[in-house]
Formats: C-alpha cells, structure tokens, sequence
C-alpha cells in the first residue's frame, strides 16, 4: 500500500514529475544493491528474527511519518531510499529463514508457496490500497502499510522458529 501509491501522491501533491517519481525506483534499487548483500551476512551474524523484526517496525515508523516529513524531491528520494534499504534488511534474512524451516526435498515447493502468497498479499493489498487512498489519501496507505509491516514483524517473531547457529569448524 505504500510503494503502490507513494509516486501518485508525490506527483498529486507535491507536483513532482513523472520522470522525477520514476527515478525514486533507481534510487530504491540502488539501496537494494547495497544493502541487500550485507543483510544476509549480518543475519548469518545476530539472527534472522532480530534483523525481521527490526526491519518491520523501523518500516512502520518510516511509513507513518512519511505523510509529515516529504515535502520536497530530496526527502522523497531520501525517504524512498530507507524503506527500499528497511526492505533489503528484512527480504535477505525472511529468505534464509524460510529455506530453514523445511527439508532439502521441500524447500522448492515452500519457496513456490511463499511467492504465491506474496503475489496473492499483492493483489489483495493494492485493492485495499486503492480504497484506503481514495477514502483517506496517501495517509491511509502509510497507516495501512505500518500496520500490515508491524503485523508481519510480530507473526514471524512468534510464529516462526529461529535456527540453531551452527558453529564452523575453522
């Protein structure tokens, strides 16, 4: 709800142009190249959950002051930039948990299970976004999504086990 309707409501509101809003996804894949390697090897580090759960309130709280802070391209970009960084910090370690939770022989069909559910939670959470920003503008995407992230943080931590560090032999 929130990268869905973030590039309407910086063109609707703060009259960016569509070149200017397009850039935001160089930008935020800029931060997944940097950041998305370095996740992984500090979740191998101090756990999967803990990097999770940070990444999905630090999230909740970059979304819900979002409306209040952007007002011009440079905190745009500059905001766009964190939650794509939040994102890298929390897609890395999710994956790598995920592959732990099953054996070998199963981990594909887990795998294809989680990528139907996330593009079915797509689906779903644009058609929710939709409804949240027409009713309430791009302050009810930000809610939603700080909500949806916080949810998300909280039902891996409780819900899904932590590996065992397993220690190396050299």
């Amino acid at each position: 709800s929130f990268v869905v309707f973030f590039p309407t409501w910086l063109e609707r509101e703060l009259s960016m142009s569509p070149s200017a809003t397009a850039t935001l996804f160089i930008v935020g894949g800029l931060a997944n190249i940097l950041i998305g390697p370095q996740a992984g090897r500090w979740s191998d580090k101090i756990g999967r959950k803990p990097m999770i759960l940070a990444s999905c309130l630090l999230s909740a709280v970059v979304f819900t002051i979002t409306p209040f802070v952007v007002s011009s391209t440079i905190t745009a970009y500059t905001v766009f930039f964190l939650v794509m960084m939040l994102l890298a910090l929390r897609l890395s370690p999710l994956q790598a948990l995920l592959t732990t939770l099953v054996p070998d022989n199963q981990r594909g069909s887990l795998m294809s299970l989680v990528v139907a559910i996330g593009q079915l939670g797509g689906g779903f959470g644009g058609a929710i976004a939709g409804i949240a920003y027409a009713q309430f503008n791009f302050l009810g995407n930000a809610l939603l999504a700080a909500i949806s992230i916080t949810a998300t943080g909280l039902i891996v931590w409780w819900g899904l086990s932590e590996p065992e560090k397993v220690m190396g032999n050299g």
